[in-house]
């Protein structure tokens, strides 16, 4: 399953429908998974006991799994540039009713394991029953925790082996000076169905299981797995791509253990470099392995030779550490540090989709005509917005505090629909005949910058206070703005008046 050039396939234009609609799953999804994420993390952690700091807690359990999904977004990638878009987006999707189902299980867990334990030390004498329960009270919960961290994990690594493909699906598959609108509309459709999640646990809140949601999700993503297997088109021409469904369900089977093997592969070529250079001189003649890995120096220095890399994975490291420090744990934080449960939070979530999908219908239209730099300025101005209302929200009386924040969520809406269009049509555009894997690499440098955020806010939150991190975010902001200015992009314009011009 391999191909040499990039060779795009006609039927390939039908996918930005497809996946405009596979979207509408997608955003009805998330817009559940993200109002109940966190605070049902922050429910399991406060279980294990009032010595734990939740913030603390849930900032080491996001920073680690930021991890699994930076890994196979840098390490492994280019896996889909060899075998193709589909199978390996499909095989990502995989994990992601399995994520599904172990969240959910780790909720059921920590409801049934430890009336068990209770019953059970019910029949010894006394002083062993206040033992048992010392046991009940904390390795059940304990052990539900895990199992939700696994969850998230998969989440993680779904995203991480799948979000390159799909980005670089949707490139390949836009028409020609149409790629910034053709994110757009994507995202469009994503927000579009965002509204239903949030609507209906504000409806539902303290009536239903957070848990529970989770079950119902799986077979969602069960659902649009299944949509995608019959309605997705490949964009390259594969030699051995088959029609047939079944062939294509084993093929994206398949993917998964080769974009595995890709990626510790890949790690290992890496740790290799240091060892290369000490014994390249000493090789007369060097073997596969040696070729393998002079391979890999020799991308990473291509990669870097376009001027536009270097000062895009600089500026990408410092927005994601300005809006890291304030969004990584924002859900949970509101839940330990205001009281909010998850209605106040799906009002939240419910403001920004709203406000994400206004600003998007005007910016699908003129995302095409404005500079990347431009939709990236625009981005971080009105996201500017966020911070300020969460400043001015520490200060506000509580009963007023939920309607501050809503402002800061509007301008955040609007940074995303500046933003997305704008950031995904810069990283697809890189290296056309490598799009996944520089878009994997350079993404990937993107994510390490969220890496530490989510533990850095976690001890500022409980070692200061919720203020500090929006202080912060504030002070490393006009930075932002000036690299979001300054952002080269003449070249890639230059580029695409030669290719019209042919």
């Amino acid at each position: 399953m391999a191909f040499h050039e990039v060779k795009l396939h006609p039927s390939r234009k039908v996918n930005i429908r497809v996946l405009a609609i596979a979207n509408l799953f997608s955003g009805l999804i998330y817009g559940f998974y993200n109002v109940i994420i966190q605070p049902f993390l922050v429910e399991l952690i406060e279980l294990t006991g009032k010595h734990v700091k939740p913030e603390e807690t849930l900032g080491m359990i996001m920073t680690v799994a930021s991890v699994v999904q930076i890994i196979p977004m840098i390490f492994a990638s280019k896996i889909s540039d060899r075998i193709g878009r589909k199978r390996v987006m499909l095989g990502s999707f995989i994990f992601l009713p399995i994520s599904m189902v172990l969240l959910g299980t780790s909720g059921l867990l920590s409801v049934v394991f430890p009336l068990q334990y209770y019953s059970f030390g019910a029949k010894f004498p006394l002083e062993l029953v206040s033992l048992s329960e010392g046991v009940a009270s904390s390795f059940p919960i304990t052990y539900a925790l895990a199992v939700a961290f696994l969850g998230l994990s998969c989440t993680s690594l779904a995203f991480g082996f799948g979000d390159p493909a799909n980005s670089a699906l949707v490139a390949e598959s836009a028409e020609k000076k149409k790629t910034a609108s053709s994110f757009s509309i994507i995202s469009l459709a994503f927000y579009a169905t965002g509204l239903i999640g949030p609507l209906v646990i504000r409806v539902l809140t303290d009536k239903i299981e957070l848990w529970v949601y989770f079950y119902i999700l799986a077979a969602l993503r069960i659902f649009m797995f299944l949509y995608q297997l019959f309605a997705l088109k490949e964009s390259h021409v594969v030699k051995d791509f088959s029609s047939s469904f079944l062939k294509q369900f084993t093929q994206s089977l398949k993917a998964i253990y080769q974009m595995f093997l890709q990626m510790f592969k890949s790690i290992l070529l890496y740790l290799s470099i240091p060892y290369y250079f000490i014994r390249r001189r000493q090789q007369s003649e060097k073997n596969n392995y040696y070729n393998e890995i002079e391979t890999n120096l020799n991308l990473f220095k291509e990669i870097f030779r376009n001027p536009g890399v270097p000062y895009a994975i600089v500026f990408f490291i410092l927005d994601a550490l300005t809006w890291g420090l304030s969004l990584s744990i924002f859900w949970g934080s509101l839940v330990t540090q205001y009281n909010f449960n998850e209605g106040n939070i799906a009002i939240l979530q419910l403001i920004f989709n709203v406000s994400t999908l206004l600003f998007f219908i005007p910016v699908t239209k003129i995302s095409d005509k404005l500079k990347k730099s431009e939709l990236l300025l625009l981005s971080q101005l009105t996201g500017g917005l966020f911070f300020t209302a969460n400043i001015i929200a520490y200060f506000t009386l509580p009963q007023f505090r939920l309607y501050i924040i809503m402002i800061g969520w509007i301008g955040l809406g609007a940074s995303v629909a500046f933003w997305m269009p704008g950031i995904m049509s810069i990283l697809t555009n890189f290296d056309k005949k490598r799009r996944a894997e520089t878009y994997g690499m350079v993404q990937g440098l993107h994510q390490v910058g969220w890496f530490p955020t989510s533990f850095l806010a976690g001890l500022i939150i409980s070692r200061v206070n919720f203020l500090t991190v929006f202080v912060i975010s504030m002070i490393l902001f006009p930075f932002n703005l000036l690299m979001a200015w300054k952002f080269p992009v003449q070249k890639e314009e230059e580029e695409d008046v030669n290719e019209e011009a042919e």
